[in-house]
């Protein structure tokens, strides 16, 4: 490797880690928020999502947390079982990275991407309440909930009209 190339792979990696580290100190917050968040729910209510604590009900995004540790591991049947949008989520970080990270360039259909995620997100949801709730992980009802803590007639009224 001539002293000209290893200068400018230098130079390369430098700009790499500025614009990484510029999007932590930007986002570090947000994130803690997030940590925090995910660490006093979890001792509290032994759940992440909001929907699940507060109805029982699981959310569009269910499995994906569950998902990402399956798909980071290698084990991407479990992956694709516990929620599989996490395949497209994976290919849009990926490019996301590609360009924000290692081109340096802006993330072009970033709004797209995310949207089509969403509907995804969505679609999956829908059919894997109508196929597996309430028998098949992660598409349970969780029966420690703040509504049902709350209104004792709640579980009775899903009862009633056929919901669980």
């Amino acid at each position: 490797m001539t002293a000209m190339h290893e200068d400018s792979m230098k130079k390369y990696i430098k700009a790499v880690g500025i614009r990484i580290i510029t999007d932590v100190k930007g986002y570090g917050v947000a994130v803690a928020a997030v940590l925090l968040y995910a660490v006093a729910v979890n001792l509290i209510f032994h759940a992440f999502c909001p929907l699940v604590i507060l109805s029982g009900f699981p959310c569009p995004g269910c499995g994906v947390s569950r998902a990402t540790l399956c798909f980071m591991t290698g084990r991407w049947q479990n992956a694709w079982q516990m929620n599989p949008v996490i395949f497209p989520i994976v290919l849009f970080a990926a490019y996301f990275c590609l360009c924000r990270y290692l081109l340096g360039r802006k993330v072009k259909g970033a709004k797209t991407g995310i949207a089509v995620i969403l509907v995804l997100l969505f679609v999956v949801y829908c059919l894997r309440m109508y196929f597996y709730f309430p028998d098949r992980i992660p598409y349970v009802y969780e029966e420690e909930n703040v509504l049902a803590r709350i209104f004792p007639f709640y579980e009775q009224i899903l009862h009633e009209y056929g919901i669980l």
